[in-house]
């Protein structure tokens, strides 16, 4: 085969897995508004049986941002494994190693985060806010929560949770390669980049910018402390090591 026809084979491949993305993020988009009320029983907060619509377009455009929420998250799985195996028979042994270890460790990751962690940061926030919105006994106020509004919080926690595995990707590839020494000098403007973060992915609030930049500055600084524990590790070991004699160290006597 020519370098034409090669050039032709990879780009129908790409083709086909862009279409394979395609159809799969379609399929979860019917499956889950087909299913949507359910989703929304699902999401609904403990103690709160009903949301309030005063639009009449309000409802169906919010069951279209929910099932492009929920199939959007989806997809990317799909996107990531057809891109993987795209790119699996050019790749180094090694390379094919690195990169299906990442995969499944984000795939790994996100389930968890929307099965276990998702849930109970919603639980959190809103018991922690809507005690404050019930407290109007004094002067006798309803709260009575937006279905539109909850969905655009909810969308916006899972745009800052869906960023959050490659940040940390990428600061760690970046602790990885880079002196560690440097990492420590400029702390502050590390602190500064991960609140810059936050700010770029959340809402222009000061404590949506503090749930996302703090885990950040977190993850930073357990790692600063893990390299330097693994480095004093290898010292440890280096002087407990015994040392080899050399093969001509020794003298036959006579």
């Amino acid at each position: 085969m020519n370098r034409f026809q090669i050039s032709i084979y990879y780009l129908q491949e790409l083709n086909y897995r862009l279409a394979y993305a395609i159809l799969g993020t379609l399929f979860l988009f019917i499956t889950t508004y087909t299913y949507k009320q359910s989703l929304i029983f699902i999401i609904l907060p403990k103690g709160l049986s009903h949301f309030v619509s005063t639009g009449i377009t309000e409802i169906f455009f919010t069951y279209i941002q929910l099932s492009t929420i929920f199939s959007f998250n989806f997809s990317l799985c799909i996107t990531l494994t057809q891109l993987y195996l795209f790119l699996r028979p050019g790749l180094y042994t090694f390379e094919a190693k690195i990169t299906f270890n990442l995969l499944i460790t984000a795939l790994i990751f996100y389930i968890c985060l929307y099965i276990v962690i998702f849930p109970i940061i919603i639980k959190i926030l809103w018991e922690l806010f809507s005690t404050y919105s019930q407290n109007f006994t004094a002067i006798d106020l309803t709260f009575e929560p937006k279905l539109q509004n909850y969905l655009s919080h909810l969308q916006q926690l899972n745009k800052a949770l869906t960023l959050s595995f490659p940040c940390l990707v990428i600061l760690n590839i970046l602790q990885i390669y880079t002196n560690k020494q440097t990492w420590v000098k400029y702390r502050g403007i590390a602190y500064i980049t991960a609140f810059s973060i936050a700010a770029f992915i959340t809402p222009p609030d000061v404590l949506s910018q503090t749930l996302i930049g703090f885990p950040l500055i977190l993850f930073y600084e357990l790692q600063l402390k893990f390299w330097s524990l693994y480095e004093e590790y290898k010292k440890q070991l280096l002087i407990r090591q015994p040392i080899k004699p050399h093969k001509y160290s020794y003298r036959y006597k006579k």
